[in-house]
């Protein structure tokens, strides 16, 4: 450590020797140079990343308040659905492939390719567990009257996962 300190003592003597040789004109744009320097770094170092953070946070809380009016709204509508005793399915409005897709994301189950036709839809996924499968089959038929119509899987050397070579979706 004592080493380590001789060290840096002759490196700061050699530089302060060197300052000393510098006529007074290069020791003055000397120090402008090393004081843009350090404003330099600090900028690059606290500055930028404190504007980059703020950026990011006022985006997030944009996206909460987004968020927020939409529950809001939807709270409204569920309020007054109540108040009028409405037991409709809410998900029987919305596009049977926008429900497959949201439902499969929640499974973490990746949708490869979607034919649409109509109330009937052709999917082809990824290899998936069977247990995952078979939950995510169920959310959609339990909670959004989607029933498989066709299915077909094939082990795959993976214990527990399954290749869906054909699944027909369609809407009750």
């Amino acid at each position: 450590m004592i080493k380590g300190i001789n060290e840096v003592k002759a490196f700061w003597d050699q530089i302060t020797v060197r300052w000393k040789q510098l006529s007074r004109r290069e020791q003055w744009i000397s120090s402008i140079g090393i004081g843009a320097l350090i404003i330099w770094l600090i900028w690059q170092c606290i500055a930028i990343p404190l504007s980059n953070g703020q950026a990011q946070a006022e985006k997030k809380l944009a996206a909460s308040n987004g968020q927020l009016l939409q529950m809001e709204q939807q709270a409204e509508q569920i309020l007054a659905l109540r108040a009028t005793g409405a037991k409709e399915n809410p998900s029987a409005n919305k596009p049977i492939d926008n429900i497959v897709h949201q439902v499969a994301r929640r499974y973490r189950i990746a949708v490869q390719r979607v034919q649409n036709r109509g109330e009937l839809l052709d999917i082809q996924l990824a290899n998936t567990r069977f247990d995952t499968l078979m939950g995510w089959l169920v959310t959609l038929e339990q909670s959004h009257r989607i029933k498989v119509r066709n299915i077909q899987l094939e082990s795959t050397e993976t214990s527990g996962m399954v290749e869906v070579r054909r699944l027909q979706l369609e809407r009750d």
